[in-house]
């Protein structure tokens, strides 16, 4: 019913909208930087299909295009980019036409009995090529949509009968060892080196069937397998653990926090990289970060677009949503778009002509370079408390804050940044517009640690302050110590006394929501909530250190005393004044943020001295010639690079986060030494 109001109630009307919230109120924004969130890897695409085509162009022209791609400053600055291996069609098989015929990606062994022809994709190649030139600190991703066509049950490289799981069954390692092969022809032959290897893409979708306009390979089923298999190949042929396995690319978020959670611990040991697509499956986003989290796997947005768009709401901005939240609420490493160049008005951020070899804006173009110049590779995210907002430090130190409106009125809101011991006195400003506009605008003052900015209807606003120094408070949680012996009952306590044989689980409390580590006794190491010990002995006595990292990065510690009563072997306290080399902690800090040796000597944990330096961006290692794996994690234990050395060794550091990070190296009997390195 419509009731006509006086002016009385008019006025106490507009007096309520303004006290809650209305049109013209000021909301407040808490930027915390004692809560850290993911670093953050860069910005990306897949090459295919767009790259197929646009890599015949002449050498100039591509040039130019991958300029306008990869520049930080003038394009959009992406740093990552996704080669598809093509399965390769059989003959006479001549429907892959999406893309503008860009979908038909040619294999590299078109046939079982065959060799491999490594003249095949020359024009992807181009591009892929152009961009390892052209582009600081790279990292390229391999990826698949399907097996070669003889090793599906269809014989076809878009999908399966009514859409059903494509790969023989015994072809698994046919098909690791295809993928695993490119990797390393790359690698050796064309130094381009993957650092991880999808095996699928979509694979739960069951829209793959014969005869479509694109490659695609259900495999809903014995994903684990694969990854099995996969990772077995690139360890066999050297490969694995620089490049590693990356899954599943599901389409839906929801669809790739279930597989993740279905697969088996080994196929988690050579996966490093959770890959999913955004284009559906929002409300698990928190959910699928906490199960990676856990198990200490980044997570990439690896494609998206709109697939599932509803709404009115202007397809720019709707992918801007998307990007914010993908960012904000699935704290994904990195944001890889589809295909960059789309001939789909609504999905292409370059409108490239292929026949002149030109190409132009689109406005989806300026959307995304707000975001990806302002939010650099090296960035961490930290806490804002309002869901229309990001907050990151980029490695030079600066803060960038990133507003997005995207309703039908001008929002205002106030910045709090009083966690922050000091800032700048400024912002620098820039701002995205419909239809297609992105210009700097004139900077913001910050007065009394707070700034106050409008956001005008259906925009993006995007500020760096410079100047920013402090960490903020870290709001570590609280550890409850439960343990429970054989199937009785759990107990509150650090202290456990056991018999010879007995089982035992340690299940302390959070019990979700953040990432566990263990060490202990002869080396022992877990990742995960609950540990548990079957036919304990003696030689299982004694402390066990627990590290619990909170989804904001602050942490908590706890250690357990176990003692396993056996009146033969007495448990011994250790000796205290015998440094423990398996969790030596050693460095050297220089307040300037530069090591004032430049050198830093590990303990001695074998019959010789690791030696580490740096110098520039990269860590030096002299190590005797042995094969040992090397870890990389930032201070809060996210997994950084993980890699096989024999000997000396150079990494690049590129993307390592400003304040520090551990170095371990583990040989293969066993024992492990562990490096704290502050920059």
């Amino acid at each position: 019913m419509f009731m006509r109001l006086g002016k009385k109630f008019i006025g106490a009307a507009v007096f309520t909208a303004l006290a809650f919230g209305g049109a013209n109120a000021q909301t407040k924004v808490v930027v915390d930087p004692g809560k850290k969130y993911q670093h953050f890897e860069g910005w990306g695409t897949s090459l295919c299909w767009w790259a197929e085509l646009a890599g015949g162009w002449s050498e100039a022209n591509y040039t130019k295009l991958l300029g306008a791609i990869a520049d930080p400053d003038s394009g959009l600055g992406y740093n990552i980019f996704r080669y598809n291996i093509g399965g390769g069609d059989q003959p006479g098989h001549n429907h892959l036409t999406k893309g503008d015929g860009g979908a038909a990606i040619p294999g590299y062994k078109p046939t079982e009995k065959g060799d491999f022809d490594w003249t095949a994709d020359p024009t992807q190649r181009n591009i892929l090529f152009g961009l390892a030139k052209k582009v600081k600190n790279p990292i390229f991703e391999a990826f698949s949509n399907s097996p070669p066509w003889w090793m599906t049950n269809s014989g076809c490289v878009s999908g399966g009968v009514n859409g059903a799981d494509n790969l023989k069954s015994d072809y698994f390692d046919d098909f690791a060892d295809y993928l695993s092969e490119v990797a390393k022809h790359f690698k050796e032959e064309w130094g381009i080196t993957f650092r991880t290897v999808e095996p699928f893409n979509e694979p739960s979708a069951g829209w793959w069937k014969a005869n479509g306009d694109q490659e695609g390979c259900g495999f809903k089923n014995k994903q684990s397998e694969m990854i099995v298999e996969l990772g077995k190949a690139l360890k066999k042929k050297g490969l694995f653990p620089e490049t590693s396995v990356s899954a599943a690319d599901e389409s839906n978020i929801g669809d790739a926090l279930a597989r993740f959670n279905s697969y088996s611990d080994e196929a988690k040991s050579y996966m490093f990289q959770v890959n999913t697509h955004s284009y559906s499956g929002y409300d698990s986003r928190g959910k699928l970060y906490n199960a990676a989290f856990a198990n200490d796997k980044r997570i990439w947005q690896s494609e998206s677009g709109p697939l599932h768009r509803s709404g009115d709401l202007d397809i720019t901005l709707w992918m801007a949503d998307v990007i914010l939240h993908d960012l904000r609420d699935m704290h994904a490493s990195a944001w890889v778009d589809w295909q960059l160049s789309d001939p789909a008005e609504n999905w292409r951020t370059i409108t490239a002509n292929h026949k002149s070899q030109t190409f132009s804006y689109a406005p989806r173009y300026y959307m995304h370079a707000a975001f990806s110049r302002a939010i650099r590779p090296g960035s961490r995210f930290i806490d804002s408390d309002n869901s229309n907002t990001l907050a990151a430090i980029r490695e030079d130190g600066s803060l960038v804050l990133v507003v997005l409106n995207t309703g039908s009125t001008d929002a205002k809101y106030t910045f709090d940044l009083s966690k922050f011991d000091a800032v700048g006195t400024k912002a620098k400003v820039n701002r995205f517009t419909l239809p297609a506009a992105l210009k700097a605008d004139a900077d913001i003052a910050i007065s009394g640690g707070s700034l106050n900015v409008t956001a005008a209807a259906q925009s993006m606003v995007t500020m760096i302050i410079d100047g920013v120094k402090g960490e903020g408070k870290c709001a570590a949680d609280t550890i409850i110590p439960y343990v429970k012996i054989h199937d009785g009952s759990w107990n509150e306590t650090t202290e456990i006394t056991v018999n010879p044989g007995d089982s035992l689980v340690i299940g302390p409390h959070p019990w979700d929501g953040g990432r566990w580590t263990w060490s202990g006794p002869d080396n022992f190491y877990y990742l995960g909530r609950e540990v548990r010990f079957k036919n304990l002995q003696w030689q299982n006595s004694g402390y066990y250190k627990t590290t619990f990292v909170n989804g904001s990065g602050c942490e908590s510690k706890m250690t357990f005393k176990l003692v396993v009563n056996d009146p033969e072997h007495p448990f011994v306290e250790p000796d205290t004044n015998v440094v423990d080399t398996s969790t030596a902690d050693t460095s050297v800090v220089d307040t300037t943020g530069r090591d004032t040796t430049n050198s830093i000597i590990v303990l001695q944990a074998t019959p010789q001295f690791i030696h580490v330096s740096r110098s520039g961006g990269d860590l030096h290692i002299t190590a005797p010639v042995q094969p040992m794996q090397l870890t990389i994690h930032d201070l809060q234990g996210v997994l950084l690079t993980r890699r096989q050395i024999n000997g000396p060794a150079t990494i690049p550091l590129g993307n390592a986060p400003r304040k520090g990070y551990i170095v371990q190296l583990r040989n293969q009997s066993g024992r492990s030494m562990y490096l704290k390195v502050v920059r």
